[in-house]
C-alpha cells in the first residue's frame, strides 16, 4: 500500500473542505446576515489557494513506497562478462648477432623473426627484457622473473634437469672460420715444425718408444753371451743402451749388423718389418699434409689449430671441449663481433663458434674476407628455454612444428644464414 507525504494529504483536505463548503446551500438567515461570514470566507479562500499551489508545484510526484514491503520483482539480466586479455609473456633475450640485435632502431634477427611467428601462432604478446649473457637469462627463468628465454640456448643434460626446452629451433655443430686463403699461409718450415709437435704424432712416438724396450731387452739377454754378438758388455748397463741403439737404427732403416743367435735374428727381422711400416707411414703423412695444405690452405680441421691462437665466444662448454682436443691457445671474447674482428686483424688464426653464427658473418659481414672450413663437429641443439612444467611448452612446440611444415622456418633460416636448410 502506498502512503502519500503529510503535506500532500494536508493540501487535499484543505481543498476538499473549501469545495464542500462552497457547494452547501446557505440558510435564509445568512443572506441577510453577511457580516459574520466574511472571516470564514477569507480562511477558505486562503486554504484553497495554498492547496492548489502545492498540488501544481508537484504534479508528477512519484509516490514511492517507504517501509512497506512490496512483491519482489524479477532481477534484471546482468551484462555478459568479456574474458580478460591474456597477460603478455615476459621474454628474456640477449643482444647478439644474428640472433637478436638492433638495426635502424628496430629489433631484428633470426630469433626475432621466429619469436614473432611463434607468438602469432599462440596468439600472445610479449614484453622483452635484455640480459648480458646466457647464465643471466637462465637465472631469470629460475627466479620466475621471465616466462621464456627466446635466444637460441644450447640444450645440455645439466640444463635439462632444471629447465624445460622447446623443440630445437637450430641443430648445428661448431665450425671453424678462417681468413681468406691468400691471408692464411705461413712458412713451410713453421708448418713442418708444428706437424712434428702434433700431439697425435708425439703419442705415436711414445708408443713406439715403449715398444722398443721389448726387442732391446730380448737382444740384450740372448746376445750378451756371444763374444761376436751385438752386445759388447754383458752387464745390464751399458749393455741395454747398446741394444736400444740397435733397435732405433733398425727402426729407421739404417744398415745394422744382424744378431748372432737364432732368437735374436727372429726378433731382428720382426723389428725391421716394424721399421719399414713406421717410416712409410711417417713419410706419407708428412707428404700428404704438405700437399693438401698447398692446395687448400693450412687450416682445414680442428687438429690443425693445435699450437695456434683461436678465438671463441665466452662459453665454458666450448672451452672445455677445445682443451680436450689439445687446443690451448684460446682467447675468449664476450661478443662475437670482437672475436670476428680479432680474426680479421690477424690476432688469431681461427674463430670457432656455432655454424649458424659463422654462416651469418661469412654471407653478410665482409663477404669474401673469410671462409668456413671443415665439417661441423660437436653437434649441438638450440631451443627456447622455459621453467620446469611450463604451460607454454606444448603450444610453442606445436607452433614450431607448424612453421617448419609450412615453409616459414626455412625462409627465415635462409634469410639470416644465406644457405638452404638441409632436411
Amino acid at each position: 500500500m502506498n502512503v502519500s507525504p503529510w503535506w500532500i494529504l494536508t493540501a487535499k483536505r484543505c481543498l476538499n473542505s473549501g469545495l464542500s463548503r462552497k457547494n452547501e446551500r446557505p440558510q435564509l438567515s445568512s443572506i441577510y446576515n453577511r457580516a459574520p461570514s466574511r472571516a470564514n470566507f477569507g480562511q477558505r479562500i486562503t486554504g484553497g489557494a495554498i492547496a492548489i499551489v502545492l498540488l501544481a508545484a508537484l504534479p508528477a510526484h512519484s509516490q514511492a513506497p517507504l517501509s512497506t514491503p512490496t512483491a519482489p520483482s524479477s532481477p534484471s539480466p546482468k551484462p555478459a562478462l568479456t574474458p580478460n586479455r591474456p597477460q603478455a609473456l615476459r621474454v628474456a633475450i640477449r643482444l647478439i648477432k644474428p640472433d637478436m640485435f638492433q638495426e635502424n632502431g628496430q629489433m631484428v634477427g633470426f630469433s626475432v623473426d621466429m619469436g614473432r611467428q611463434i607468438l602469432a601462432q599462440i596468439q600472445r604478446q610479449a614484453v622483452l627484457k635484455t640480459y648480458p649473457d646466457v647464465p643471466e637469462i637462465l637465472n631469470a627463468i629460475r627466479l620466475g622473473q621471465a616466462d621464456l628465454g627466446v635466444m637460441a640456448i644450447a640444450i645440455t643434460s645439466q640444463r635439462e634437469k632444471e629447465f624445460d626446452f622447446s623443440h630445437p629451433i637450430l641443430a648445428e655443430g661448431l665450425q671453424i672460420m678462417v681468413r681468406a686463403p691468400s691471408e692464411q699461409f705461413r712458412p713451410v718450415e713453421q708448418e713442418i715444425a708444428e706437424r712434428l709437435l702434433d700431439p697425435n704424432l708425439l703419442r705415436l712416438f711414445g708408443i713406439i718408444s715403449l715398444l722398443m724396450l721389448i726387442p732391446a731387452h730380448i737382444l740384450w739377454y740372448f746376445e750378451r753371451q756371444n763374444k761376436d754378438g751385438l752386445i759388447e758388455n754383458s752387464s745390464y748397463i751399458p749393455g741395454i743402451f747398446q741394444a736400444l741403439w740397435w733397435t732405433i737404427l733398425a727402426l729407421i732403416g739404417q744398415d745394422v749388423t744382424m744378431p748372432r743367435g737364432s732368437l735374436g735374428k727372429l726378433v731382428g727381422l720382426f723389428w725391421f718389418f716394424i721399421g719399414i711400416v713406421f717410416v712409410a707411414y711417417f713419410t706419407a703423412a708428412i707428404t700428404a699434409e704438405l700437399t693438401v695444405q698447398e692446395l687448400q690452405g693450412n687450416i682445414r680441421q680442428l687438429r690443425d689449430l693445435q699450437n695456434r691462437p683461436v678465438a671463441i665466444i665466452t662459453d665454458s662448454t666450448i672451452l672445455g671441449y677445445l682443451q680436450k682436443q689439445y687446443i690451448s691457445e684460446v682467447t675468449e671474447f664476450p661478443e662475437p663481433e670482437q672475436a670476428y674482428q680479432a680474426l680479421l686483424d690477424g690476432k688469431v688464426d681461427a674463430f670457432i663458434a656455432p655454424a649458424p653464427l659463422l654462416l651469418y658473418y661469412a654471407s653478410q659481414e665482409n663477404k669474401g674476407k673469410v671462409r668456413i672450413v671443415g665439417t661441423p663437429f660437436r653437434e649441438q641443439f638450440y631451443a627456447i628455454v622455459m621453467p620446469k612444467n611450463s604451460p607454454y611448452r606444448k603450444p610453442i612446440n606445436q607452433a614450431i612444428l607448424t612453421l617448419k611444415e609450412n615453409g616459414t622456418y626455412q625462409a627465415i633460416y635462409q634469410k639470416w644464414f644465406g644457405v638452404n636448410l638441409q632436411e
